[in-house]
């Protein structure tokens, strides 16, 4: 009985060792996350990518705005927070020490869209409350082919990826986010950036195209071609470049080349080069939701390439209105840069 017990004992001690073993080869990195004017944020998605394995760490702020991801392996971290109205957070090379707590408090800066009434971060939050994604299978066309049509909520990008941008555009996104963003084309009421989609879009979808449909660029569509065309021979740029999509199975892929020169890439002002090459995954896994991975190639403002994934709620109830950039546009007198 003694040896029982010893034995019993002897396996506690070995447990309890192991366990102080492995979280003291573990961290915890923790902050506050705040508002463009220093207000606490509750609810907050942060995640930190764990740069060499490519582990994702989740956690979410609590109402007094704080966050812990605890238990992280000891490397280096990504730290990104991406919240509806506001510029991204992102802070990369993070250092976890076993048994440290790394600092990071996150102060969110504001959007392109400089929390105007209806398009602050409030307004958007209310608006997410309205998503109610009706349950059911995927509806099909009379090809059987999964049927993508239907007006779509933003979506949510629940993995932005890992861009590494060249030092040149870098340098561009800098000078065009210190001019004020005085020369976005979207300000001039010209098609906004290539990875951008707006608070609503639509799919309209036939047998030979696939219309997509934003309702609030201009001028707000471009055609998708599922009739088995290849993209043109002679370059041709356009503002939605060209855009050809094939069936994988149920997931359509849509290869998009020639564009503009003068369009942006993203929302954080990026450029672009003439070797741009998108390819964008869409699957509708139900009748509610839609699930959308977008690979970015271009060797001319990348290392690398990288690719980021998205969900969309079906938007049931909505539709996409008329929408005239040009009817009531006070803002772009106030861009002035520096």
């Amino acid at each position: 009985m003694k040896t029982l017990v010893h034995t019993v004992r002897g396996y506690a001690l070995f447990l309890v060792a192991m366990t102080a073993f492995c979280q003291g080869d573990h961290g915890t990195i923790a902050g506050v996350v705040k508002d463009p004017v220093g207000g606490i944020v509750a609810g907050a998605a942060v995640q930190a990518t764990n740069t060499a394995t490519g582990a994702v760490h989740k956690g979410t702020s609590s109402k007094q705005g704080a966050y812990s991801l605890a238990d992280l392996p000891a490397g280096t971290y990504d730290v990104a927070l991406t919240l509806p109205g506001l510029a991204p957070f992102s802070q990369k090379g993070v250092a976890v020490g076993p048994g440290k707590t790394a600092s990071v408090n996150i102060e969110l800066k504001e959007g392109s869209q400089l929390s105007t009434l209806g398009e602050d971060s409030l307004a958007i939050a209310a608006d997410m409350k309205r998503h109610h994604p009706p349950a059911g299978p995927t509806p099909r066309t009379a090809e059987g082919k999964p049927d993508l049509s239907g007006v779509w909520w933003a979506p949510r990008t629940v993995d932005p990826g890992k861009p590494e941008f060249l030092a040149p555009a870098v340098e561009v996104a800098k000078k065009r986010a210190d001019d004020n963003r005085k020369d976005s084309p979207q300000a001039h009421c010209l098609p906004s950036a290539v990875t951008r989609v707006g608070p609503l879009y639509e799919f309209v979808q036939s047998k030979a195209f696939l219309v997509m449909i934003s309702d609030d660029d201009s001028p707000g569509f471009h055609q998708i071609y599922l009739d088995g065309r290849s993209h043109p021979k002679e370059p041709d740029p356009l503002w939605y470049g060209h855009n050809i999509g094939t069936w994988d199975g149920d997931t359509l892929v849509v290869d998009r080349v020639n564009f503009e020169e003068n369009v942006w890439l993203d929302q954080e002002a990026h450029p672009h080069s003439d070797k741009l090459h998108v390819i964008e995954r869409y699957r509708r896994v139900d009748l509610g939701h839609l699930e959308t991975e977008v690979t970015v190639e271009d060797p001319g403002v990348l290392v690398k390439p990288f690719t980021m994934k998205r969900v969309s709620d079906l938007a049931a109830g909505e539709e996409i209105r008329e929408f005239m950039c040009t009817e009531n546009n006070r803002d772009l007198m106030h861009l002035v840069g520096r």
